[in-house]
């Protein structure tokens, strides 16, 4: 898999930049550490954390790509259908985890703060 697709920054929070090393030793200790199970992508050059199974709160996902000493990192919360249904659609599939907004607050506060915490390991910009 390659780098990670330009995509709308209502939906997905991105961040990227240089990465001196072997980035996944500490992605790996960071996800055991903080909840975020690898989903997608092991051994791959792009991988897919999730915290959470949407019963309570919805999924929170983290996307890392490495590739040429550079990481990219996509990160947002996947709302379930239900909870969609419920706030009937008014909730989008996918939203962004930067502060700010009303929608989906709790989610995204919960999901940026351990992202936020692996960026700054990877010395790579913070999620605002």
């Amino acid at each position: 898999m390659s780098a990670l697709a330009v995509v709308d920054p209502k939906k997905r929070s991105s961040v990227s930049g240089p990465v001196s090393g072997d980035p996944w030793g500490v992605i790996d200790a960071w996800g055991k550490q903080s909840g975020f199970n690898l989903v997608e992508g092991g051994g791959t050059s792009t991988r897919t954390y999730q915290k959470g199974s949407g019963f309570l709160v919805a999924p929170m996902k983290a996307m890392f790509s490495f590739e040429g000493g550079s990481m990219s990192v996509q990160a947002w919360v996947a709302p379930t259908f239900f909870a969609r249904l419920f706030a009937l659609f008014l909730i989008p599939a996918e939203m962004h985890v930067n502060s700010g907004g009303f929608v989906m607050v709790l989610p995204r506060n919960m999901a940026r703060k351990p992202i936020n915490e692996v960026l700054a390991q990877l010395q790579l910009p913070l999620i605002p």
